[in-house]
């Protein structure tokens, strides 16, 4: 298609050319003429040559006209080629439009027949979709009759776990509100009772208020600083009325944490008084003996003895067991003295009597007897403790809790501890357990 408009571009510019051409010959033959005009009155003026101007201006006109003539049949000969050329290309391109009509033609009438055959399709697709609708309709109808069915159901069934929930939830808040009764029914809304004498003598009754310290088990370094600092809170907090050292079961320990627990005793502004419910002995009983005020049951236990050393994988000489024999002795006479003093004899006699009563020099005395001794100040028939206001949990009531308190380790639930574990507590340089431990003692007498 670009060759042919080219042609034709071609063959009109060629036609512009020769129609330039006979242009610029028809001015060439004016000119001419003018020419032979212009001379013609000069030639006039020679009467002799008339006839010979004329004739020669008449042969140039006829030799003018012949050239154009001819020069015309050549232009119109190639103007005729060059417009049958652009015919035959217009002729061409005509065929190929016809030729594109005709091929479009039938790629319409192909897609009008493939439309014809589509949209027949899709009725017919239509006709089964609509028939399988209202088979799967008719064949569903059963099915929705269940779900409906279903439905009720479940509407009713969620009408029943909603009664039950709102059951539940008023169920919760009884439970809720007995528990609390409960729990309140734990705990007695009432106040201590604190007394500067706290010992009732027509009862024979000691009133315990929440001024109290626990000691049970082995007295260690841990354990004594601990009550002594509970001591000096209870004197930051009140210094008139009395602070209780309440000893359950305490077979003594460490001679130092002994001593510190006596220290803050006799140094309290607040008195501390000492009560004995069940067994003291050793460094307890002589916290015990050397209290501000003792008080015991008439059936609790009150053990005093010398202090002793258990020598267990352990070297010594004739010099480490000099030095240790004095240490032993210099505790005694500032211990056993001080008891002795008590009581009203010399430390000899106290020493003699020891063994007068074991032959481990163990002296025990139930409380009523140990009063005689002024080993405890006051026997007690009773306690009552105000400061109790709350229901005991049985979950501290318990063998390992027992163990927990006594040896003050982690006891495992349900294993009993090592005997040297109960036994043996590493001692700081210089310290002595002075504890109550008579399995050794029978093993130091075998030795």
């Amino acid at each position: 298609m670009k060759y042919h408009c080219g042609l034709i571009r071609l063959g009109v510019s060629f036609f512009i050319l020769l129609t330039y051409c006979n242009i610029a010959v028809a001015d060439k033959t004016k000119s001419k003429k003018k020419e032979v005009a212009v001379v013609s009155p000069t030639i006039q003026k020679k009467p002799n040559t008339n006839g010979t101007n004329t004739i020669s201006k008449t042969k140039l006109q006829h030799e003018l006209e012949a050239e154009n003539a001819l020069e015309r049949a050549r232009l119109e000969k190639q103007l005729s080629a060059i417009i049958a050329q652009i015919e035959q290309l217009r002729l061409k391109k005509e065929h190929q439009r016809l030729n594109k009509e005709i091929e479009n033609e039938n790629v319409r009438c192909a897609h009008d027949k493939a439309m014809l055959l589509l949209n027949m399709e899709q009725e017919r697709l239509t006709i089964e979709l609509g028939l399988a609708q209202a088979r799967c309709m008719k064949e569903m109808e059963p099915y929705h009759t269940q779900l409906t069915e279903i439905d009720k159901k479940i509407q009713l069934e969620k009408g029943q776990a909603q009664l039950l929930q709102e059951t539940s939830h008023r169920l919760k808040a009884e439970i809720e509100v007995l528990e609390a009764t409960n729990t309140r029914h734990k705990y007695i809304q009432k106040k201590p009772i604190y007394l500067k004498d706290p010992f009732i003598k027509q009862s024979n009754t000691l009133v315990l208020s929440d001024r109290c310290i626990e000691l049970n088990g082995t007295i260690t370094p841990w354990k004594a600083s601990y009550i002594v600092d509970q001591i000096h809170y209870f004197n930051n907090q009140n210094k008139e009325y009395p602070i209780f050292l309440v000893i359950g079961y305490s077979p003594g320990g460490y001679v130092t944490a002994g001593y510190n627990i006596l220290q803050a005793i006799e140094y309290s502004k607040a008195p501390v008084y000492v009560v004995i419910k069940s067994f003291a002995a050793s460094m307890a009983a002589i916290i015990t003996t050397l209290a501000t005020k003792s008080y015991a049951y008439p059936n609790a236990t009150i053990l005093h003895h010398q202090p002793g050393i258990l020598f267990m994988h352990h070297h010594s000489n004739l010099r480490a067991a000099k030095e240790t024999y004095m240490d032993l002795h210099e505790t005694w006479k500032r211990l056993g003295g001080r008891v002795a003093k008590k009581m009203g004899i010399s430390l000899e006699a106290f020493n003699k009597k020891l063994y007068e009563k074991s032959m481990y020099g163990d002296w025990e005395e139930h409380g009523d007897r140990a009063k005689k001794l002024k080993w405890v100040d006051y026997v007690i028939n009773g306690i009552q403790n105000s400061a109790i206001s709350s229901l005991p949990d049985s979950s501290d009531y318990t063998f390992e809790q027992f163990i927990k308190h006594f040896y003050n380790s982690n006891a495992t639930k349900g294993i009993e501890p090592s005997p040297e574990e109960i036994a043996y507590n590493r001692l700081a340089p210089h310290d002595l357990n002075y504890s109550y431990r008579p399995d050794h003692k029978a093993q130091i007498m075998d030795k």
